[in-house]
């Protein structure tokens, strides 16, 4: 069982970016948001969350292909909804164009983007860094 941790931006930024995911607005803040799963001093797996408090924005997760079907990505979502819980989030968003089936199974359900609270409007993600084909997905955490 890998555990998780904090990465450092370094390491964030490389799986990411790996996976042509959006960093540009990512800073050294950012990264107390951050967890990853390590694998031999290899970071296999991150996610991210931006807290928006009673609202929150699931950031970039992204599990490497050779790691896939392992349950680590379901882990990683797991416990960034029970950090969000932690902070007193009530609701999380998401984006993705490719991963909606995998939301799907944790109950995030698709909504329009005009339906989004402003805290999640204002984030660079939303006002800039996603394409409209881009799926915006939400979870009820109550």
């Amino acid at each position: 069982m890998h555990d998780i941790h904090r990465p450092t931006k370094t390491d964030a930024l490389s799986l990411l970016n790996a996976a042509n995911l959006p960093t540009s607005d990512l800073t050294e803040a950012h990264m107390d948001y951050f967890w990853a799963v390590k694998e031999q001093q290899e970071i296999i797996a991150v996610i991210g969350l931006e807290p928006f408090s009673p609202y929150g924005l699931l950031r970039s997760l992204v599990v490497r292909p050779n790691k896939r079907n392992q349950n680590i990505g379901t882990r990683l979502v797991r416990h960034v909804e029970n950090m969000a819980r932690q902070m007193d989030i009530r609701e999380l968003y998401l984006f993705t164009s490719t991963a909606q089936e995998f939301f799907e199974k944790f109950d995030y359900n698709t909504v329009l983007r005009h339906t989004a609270p402003d805290a999640i409007r204002q984030t660079t993600e939303f006002a800039l860094l996603r394409p409209n084909n881009a799926v915006l997905m939400k979870k009820d955490l109550r």
